[in-house]
């Protein structure tokens, strides 16, 4: 039989499965230890948490490699190819890689259906173990406790920021919240929480589970000022950083925490303020000058992600106007978004999601951003007439921000890369 193509594999996968979240432990679990991936054979750090988890597994990732350590990292979702989800050294893995692990799984998996999202981290685990990586850091993608992720049991947790998201089935509140995330937290072993505050309900989850809390403005501390991240880590290491560009300083800080708290390396500072100076995560608050606008790239898909943009939008002033884009799924608190978005907006279009069930109909958010009074006329929806009106509703001077679900990003971003302006470089 002919080999699969990674592209018929991800079709396969996403028939194989009733449902696209079944949250639990039990079925993976088997599969991995058919394939020896637990307990997960190479050092490990779990990052779970509302916002934020990425800025915090790239940050670590880019300061374990300027320690000359192997990394695999694991994120989810993809921007612009399913590749990004599992990277090697930094550089997501081939094709061909992943069809490997991918049919070791089937074999291994008999009659047990799978999620997209299990056989993709099986995947990733499966990569990470034959690619003997040093480190491999991973993002949990939904909640905690019955991640996917959470059947490693990882040398070091950390837990970001927590907020309302996916309350249909983590809770309706951060108080039910909060222990899902505690939950990636091991018996004995460190958990970073990069936040100052957070509800009482996540400290009953970690003493129940006995891991040693290492709490931001407790056992260790960050101070930004101008740009520099001063941090003095639990182990008494104390230095100075740069913020790359679109991260939260409590992320950095907690990444740099975390590697301290490791000890399978000497963390050294100034190799770090080296790794961040260059680190880049693509979307977040990334910025790019087209054609001298300035466009700003942004997965804020939730209102604690669209705060955080607005509120830096907000303190970037812009010679011109600005305006939006926007789609997300319909699960979220699509009217609180709009509303903070309004706050900056001079102007926004809806985006329409194809394909994905959960997306917010386009008509329905240009009727939030019209009762919010930022709704600009609109007859076509899609990604490239969106693109191609607010360029034409533009001029050199403007700011264009493309943000909410990975989907609507990842949309505009490739009708970008097809059709390039002539001036396309970073602001």
């Amino acid at each position: 039989m002919a080999e699969r193509s990674l592209g018929a594999w991800l079709q396969h996968l996403e028939r194989i499965h009733p449902s696209e979240i079944d949250l639990g432990l039990r079925r993976i679990t088997i599969v991995a230890q058919r394939l020896a991936l637990v307990p997960f054979p190479r050092h490990s750090i779990t990052v779970a948490g509302t916002n934020g988890k990425g800025s915090v597994v790239y940050s670590i990732e880019a300061v374990a490699r300027a320690h000359g350590k192997r990394t695999g990292r694991y994120t989810s979702p993809h921007l612009m190819s399913f590749n990004e989800r599992i990277a090697v050294n930094g550089q997501p893995v081939d094709d061909h890689v992943i069809v490997e692990a991918f049919e070791a799984i089937e074999e291994a998996r008999g009659d047990i259906t799978l999620t997209y999202f299990e056989f993709a981290t099986l995947g990733a685990l499966f990569v990470f173990a034959t690619q003997q990586v040093d480190l491999a850091v991973l993002e949990v993608g939904l909640g905690g406790r019955l991640d996917a992720v959470n059947i490693v049991d990882s040398d070091v947790a950390v837990v970001t920021a927590i907020d309302l998201d996916h309350q249909h089935w983590l809770g309706d509140s951060v108080d039910l919240i909060a222990p899902e995330k505690a939950a990636v937290a091991r018996a004995g072993r460190p958990v970073v929480l990069a936040e100052r505050d957070y509800p009482e309900s996540l400290f009953e989850t970690l003493r129940v589970i006995t891991a040693t809390v290492l709490r931001a403005g407790d056992r260790w501390a960050w101070e930004e000022t101008d740009a520099q991240l001063s941090v003095t880590l639990a182990s008494g290491l104390r230095g100075k950083v740069p913020v790359p560009t679109g991260l939260r300083p409590a992320n950095v800080a907690a990444a740099l925490q975390a590697l301290d708290a490791h000890h399978q390396m000497e963390l050294d500072v100034d190799l770090a303020a080296e790794a961040l100076s260059r680190l880049t995560v693509p979307a977040r608050r990334q910025r790019l000058t087209i054609g001298g606008r300035e466009v700003w790239l942004d997965v804020a898909h939730n209102p604690a992600a669209m705060n955080v943009l607005v509120d830096s939008l907000a303190n970037t002033p812009v010679a011109g106007k600005t305006v939006a884009a926007f789609g997300v799924m319909a699960d979220k608190d699509v009217s609180a978004m709009i509303e903070k978005l309004a706050e900056v907006a001079d102007g926004a279009c809806a985006l329409e999601i194809v394909g994905i069930e959960r997306a917010a109909r386009a008509e329905d958010l240009w009727q939030h951003l019209e009762s919010h009074g930022i709704a600009t006329p609109q007859s076509d929806f899609s990604m490239d007439a969106v693109w191609r009106q607010l360029w034409q509703g533009t001029q050199p001077g403007d700011r264009l921000v493309i943000c909410g679900s990975f989907h609507s990003v990842a949309g505009i971003m490739q009708v970008i890369s097809d059709q390039p302006p002539a001036e396309h470089q970073p602001a």
